[in-house]
This record gives structure tokens, C-alpha cells and sequence, in this order.
């Protein structure tokens, strides 16, 4: 080995002669030679166990399944392959125990070529903390993501290291609560990581959160997100992290983040689009042309994204055929119909929805998941508050009501004709006076109560969940069993076979009970578990799935109590039968499916969606509109979504 390239590492200094590229040393390689001499840093300072070590490998593999290969991957910019320049911007964040107010020449520094964010990140030390601003479509998500790609290399390594974690701040504007807390929601819908394991993880600070899209957040809810972040970072110190947004739309705010560096992505400059556009060769001629006098186009392609979409939209036009007036802003528009033009006429995808349907689909989700500030659209998680007027409200919680009538009724009628031979039972009016009985129930919850779609997606064992959890099982079971007692009275009454003696009206009283205890159960053995795959809808589909194992736990336990303790009178297939349906049906996980399916039905009907909503998401990303992230679906970009947004 030569002298040129040896390193000699000795008392913690790098020493000898590095062979440079063009006379200068990357940071990076500077970040891993301190690794070399200083050893692993950012770890727990604990060996894992068995458990610990799967829990951080599933959610390692969901992050990069996600985001790295879901999104970064196959992201516009990504096929734009252009470096990206770097400035330093101190004045954006205010740090503490700042002595002294830094000079405008020093707070904004322009930082050397080649610099990336990973360099910038690695420089801040322990605990560190990053801002990103840029303009829109300069580059800032995909930035944020080649960094989430280089810490879960890392990571892979070394599984005790921290874990980067994707989240989209849009969501926290929903609620009003705390970052810690919107975390582990978080962790648990986007992620299926235990409540539990996810606040252990927050509090004990194993994570590095990547947050994206703080100019996602409403606009009257921003301000209220920098202090959440603050306090959160007050709180916990060590916490590594990095934060998003686009410049406009952070500058405009009275408060600043208390992290420890930002960072602006400069826009591209004439070189590197000519430079661009050379190499996509004749095809582009008639832009590059237009380039040479055209401001506003040379203003659009400024943005790493916009340029993409011209080399797509405009490919081999001709000057003709090219936008040559009007403002940037409809510039703008025509530059991104042209996009959504050419992605119709796209080779090797077949035309499976009509154009003008298309358009009017995903009109109408990025208007809703911009009316929510979703930026991540999961089926399972649509609800009845993408409704969008009193009348279709209505309709949704009525059509719930049938259906879980209609459920019934198919129940009882099902319990009818296994116990026909029981003829001192007048079947039709059992089923009769049941399913209205049930029907005053499920219009008491969806008509006044809560509409909110709740999934079912996993199960646990009881004794796994905390404390409160139980308690609040209980207090359900409690609650109910003074529901069902009346219920369990009226069908004991109709269907024993010796007639309503003091034993069998004291026995219903007790299957009344039971029968509550029995949903204070169900809602214990409601749990979540970190998986590694997912599918469209899959929380639905849990929860059917979930619904039908309940069904079975329902018969087995009415199965060992009715049949040994209860009189004879009372002792009975049909309501083991019967009373399982119900319950594993409806407390189990059907209800979010009844719900689910209602919605569903009442957007289908006015037009919002197509009858196959998860075939047609499948058919947006095929054609370049959407990208597909884990189970759920994102646009490829936020201007796109707010493209479609504006359209009427």
C-alpha cells in the first residue's frame, strides 16, 4: 500500500497524507473516519434483547420500505439527478446560548460544492437538530430522505444506533396536543408500533424524528407547531431531529425554532439547467430555445421539480406548440395540465378510466386531503368528515343503521332456523322485536353518538395492556351489561322452552352480565403489534378478519358458561349461536366495517370515488400521479396536490 493512501489513526487525530479529490476532503469522509477513532455514536448504551432487536429491525424496514424505496426511489427529482447547492442559514432557528448576535455575512454562508444535508448533520454533534428551507419543488422532502437513506445505513449496522423515523407534520395540525403524543399516534397508525413500545421509544429519545411539511400544517395552526416543537425539544434534549419547510411560509412566523443549525436549498442555477437540458438531448430543443429570452420559464425552471416536469411535458414539442405569455402563475398551471396530458398518453399503461373521471377523482381527494392536511391517504383512515354536506352526513349514519339492522336480522334469522323445532317459539316475532330492539341501539350510537370510523386491526393478550386500558375495558363491560340485560331478558323470555319461571329471568339477568363483561374482553384483547408488510385498506381487513377469530372466542366462552351453570330452560345453541354473532360482529370489528362500507357506498353513489377505490390508486401510481407509500398513497408531489386542488 502506498504512502498516499494510508491513514495512520493514532491518540483520537487522523494523521498522514489522505489522497484528496480536486484538493478537498468530503465531510463525510471526515464523519467516518471520527467513527473509526471515536466508535459508534447516537446509540441506546444498552445490548438488545431478542424482542428489542426485532421491534427496531421491523420499524427500520417499514421506514426505508416507506420512504426509501416507495418514494425516494421513484421521486421525480430523483430522475433529475442534479446536485443540489447548499447556505448555510443560522438566522433561521434560534439557538440557545447564542452570547452574541452572529454578522449577517456569517449566518449566511453559501457551504462548498458538494456538501450535502447527511454532512451538515453529522457536523452538529450529539443531540443534533436541523431546519430545511427551500422554495417549493426545490428539493427539500427528497433531501430529507437521502438523509433518512444514509442514518438507516447506518442504523442496519448497528441496531442499538437511534432509528430515523419519517413523519409529515400535516397530521398534528388535526389535534391539539402534544408533539410526544402525536408521535406515538403516529408510530401507531403509520407505523402499527404498540402505543406502549412507541411512548417508551419517545420518552427514552430512540428515535431521530425526520419531520416533514411544517408548511403543511394549517395556517392558523403553525405558530402553535413551532411552540409544540420547541417545547418538545425542551423537554427532551437529546432527541435528534430535522424539520421541513418551505422558506415563504416559515418566515412569515413570529417564532422561530429553538434548533441547533438550518439550511436553505438554493435553486438551480442557468448552468445547471442548461447543463440539464443538454444532456436530455434534441427532444428538449424548442425549451431551450424558449429558455433564452423567456424570464418566467427560466423562472420555473429553477425548481429541481418544475424542471423534471418540463422535460416530461414539453418533450419533443415544438416552439409552436410551447406557452410563450402569461404569468408565472399560469404558466404554472399550463406547465403542470401539460404534465397530467402526458401521463394519460404514457406507453406500457393501459387507459382503464376514462381521463375526464380520472381528473375528477383525484380533483376531489386533493381537495379533501387539503381540507385535513393529510398528506398521506390511507383508506381505512377516510371518514364520515370527508362528507361534504349535511344531507350526505345523514344519509351515512342511516345507511349505518340499516346495515347493522340488516346484520342482525341475517343473525336472528339464522338462530330461527337452527331452533325450529321448538315450537313453542313464535320465530317471527322474536326476530321481529330483536332487530328493532338493535336497531334503537345502533341509531342511540351513530345517530347521536360518534361517527368516527375506529379500526380493529390487531389483537393482544389482556395481559399486555396497561392498567388503564383495563380499567377502561371494564367500565365498558359495566356500562353495557346494563345495556344488554333488557336484551338478554326479552330473548330468554321468548325462547325458553319452559316459559319465563324466577330461574330463568334471574338467569338472563346474568347472561346480561355476562354478555357485557364479555365486550369489556373484547376491548382488552383490542391491541396493536408491529408487522412488517401492509396492504391498501388493510386496517378494514383486519378488522372483518378480527371480527370472525372474536365470533369464536364469543361461542367458546357462552359455550363453557350457558351450557354448565345455566337451568335447563335457558340452555340453548341458538343464543351460544346468536349472542357470539352479535358480539364478535359488532364489538369485534364489524361495526368499522359496516361504517367503512357505508362511506364508502355514499361517495360512490355522488360520484367522488370509483367503486374499486384501491384498483384505481393502484392505476394513479402507474401513471405517475400518486406514489405508493407502505398501505397508503401520496401524491408524487405537493404541487401536483394542490394542482388537482384548484381544479374545479
Amino acid at each position: 500500500m502506498s504512502s498516499d493512501n494510508f491513514v495512520n489513526i493514532s491518540g483520537g487525530k487522523v494523521q498522514g497524507f489522505i489522497q484528496e479529490n480536486n484538493g478537498t476532503v468530503t465531510q463525510n469522509f471526515i464523519y467516518q473516519v471520527s467513527e473509526l477513532i471515536s466508535g459508534p455514536t447516537s446509540d441506546t448504551g444498552q445490548s438488545l434483547t431478542q424482542v428489542e432487536y426485532r421491534q427496531r429491525t421491523v420499524l427500520l424496514s417499514k421506514v426505508k420500505e416507506y420512504w426509501i424505496e416507495g418514494v425516494l426511489n421513484k421521486s421525480l427529482h430523483t430522475k433529475a439527478m442534479i446536485e443540489l447547492g447548499l447556505e448555510k442559514r443560522t438566522d433561521a432557528v434560534e439557538r440557545p446560548f447564542s452570547g452574541f448576535e452572529e454578522l449577517p455575512e456569517a449566518s449566511r454562508q453559501i457551504l462548498p460544492t458538494g456538501t450535502d444535508a447527511t454532512d451538515v448533520f453529522h457536523q452538529i454533534g450529539e443531540g443534533r437538530t436541523l431546519l430545511i428551507l427551500g422554495e417549493p419543488g426545490a428539493g427539500k422532502t427528497i433531501t430529507l430522505l437521502k438523509l433518512a437513506q444514509n442514518l438507516i445505513t447506518r442504523a442496519e449496522t448497528d441496531l442499538s444506533r437511534l432509528i430515523p423515523v419519517v413523519f409529515n407534520l400535516s397530521s398534528w395540525g388535526s389535534k391539539q396536543q402534544t408533539i410526544a403524543d402525536w408521535l406515538v399516534e403516529e408510530l401507531s397508525s403509520k407505523y402499527q408500533v404498540p402505543k406502549a413500545l412507541g411512548k417508551d421509544w419517545v420518552e427514552n429519545q430512540q428515535l431521530i424524528l425526520l419531520l416533514d411539511g411544517l408548511d403543511e400544517v394549517k395556517a392558523n395552526r403553525r405558530e402553535a407547531c413551532v411552540e409544540a416543537i420547541n417545547q418538545f425539544t425542551q423537554k427532551y434534549g437529546q432527541t435528534e431531529m430535522v424539520v421541513c419547510s418551505r422558506i415563504a411560509d416559515y418566515e412569515i412566523l413570529s417564532n422561530r425554532l429553538q434548533l441547533r443549525g438550518a439550511i436553505y436549498i438554493r435553486s438551480l442555477t442557468p448552468e445547471q439547467v442548461n447543463q440539464y437540458l443538454d444532456s436530455a438531448g434534441e427532444q428538449l430543443e424548442a425549451v431551450k430555445t424558449l429558455l433564452t429570452e423567456d424570464t418566467e420559464l427560466q423562472e420555473l425552471a429553477k425548481s429541481p421539480l418544475t424542471l423534471n416536469i418540463i422535460t416530461l411535458a414539453y418533450h419533443s414539442k415544438s416552439l409552436e406548440e410551447l406557452p410563450q405569455t402569461g404569468s408565472l402563475e399560469v404558466r404554472r398551471q399550463h406547465l403542470f395540465n401539460a404534465y397530467i396530458e402526458r401521463m394519460f398518453k404514457r406507453k406500457r399503461t393501459n387507459q382503464k378510466y376514462p381521463k375526464q373521471r380520472t381528473i375528477q377523482w383525484l380533483t376531489w381527494l386533493a381537495q379533501r386531503m387539503s381540507q385535513v392536511s393529510q398528506s398521506v391517504f390511507l383508506i381505512e383512515q377516510m371518514q364520515p368528515t370527508w362528507l361534504q354536506s349535511n344531507v350526505q352526513n345523514i344519509l351515512y349514519r342511516f345507511g349505518t343503521i340499516l346495515m347493522g339492522i340488516v346484520v342482525i336480522g341475517l343473525i336472528l334469522s339464522f338462530g330461527r332456523a337452527l331452533d325450529l323445532d321448538n315450537k313453542k317459539i313464535n320465530h317471527f316475532n322474536v326476530l321481529i322485536l330483536n332487530s328493532f330492539a338493535w336497531g334503537l341501539v345502533l341509531f342511540g350510537y351513530f345517530g347521536w353518538g360518534k361517527s368516527e370510523i375506529k379500526t380493529f386491526e390487531t389483537l393482544t393478550w389482556p395481559w399486555k395492556k396497561t392498567r388503564k386500558d383495563l380499567l377502561e375495558g371494564l367500565r365498558q363491560g359495566l356500562i353495557w351489561s346494563v345495556v344488554l340485560s333488557p336484551f338478554a331478558t326479552a330473548w330468554c323470555l321468548l325462547t325458553c322452552m319452559d316459559g319465563p319461571t324466577a330461574q330463568n329471568i334471574i338467569a338472563s339477568l346474568v347472561l346480561g352480565l355476562i354478555l357485557g363483561l364479555i365486550i369489556g374482553l373484547i376491548h382488552g384483547l383490542k391491541g396493536s403489534e408491529i408487522e412488517t408488510k401492509t396492504i391498501p385498506n388493510q386496517g378494514i381487513w383486519r378488522s372483518a378478519g378480527n371480527s370472525v377469530i372474536i365470533v369464536f372466542v364469543c361461542w367458546v366462552i357462552l359455550s363453557l358458561i350457558i351450557l354448565n351453570f345455566f337451568p335447563p330452560g335457558v340452555k340453548s345453541n341458538t343464543s351460544i349461536i346468536t349472542w357470539g354473532l352479535i358480539l364478535g360482529l359488532l364489538f369485534g370489528g364489524g361495526i368499522a366495517v359496516i361504517q367503512h362500507f357505508s362511506l364508502r357506498l355514499i361517495l360512490w353513489i355522488k360520484g367522488f370515488i370509483p367503486i374499486n377505490l384501491p384498483h384505481f390508486l393502484n392505476y394513479a401510481n402507474e401513471r405517475i400521479f400518486l406514489q405508493k407509500v407502505g398501505g397508503g398513497y401520496i401524491f408524487v408531489h405537493r404541487m401536483l396536490l394542490e394542482h388537482f386542488a384548484r381544479m374545479e
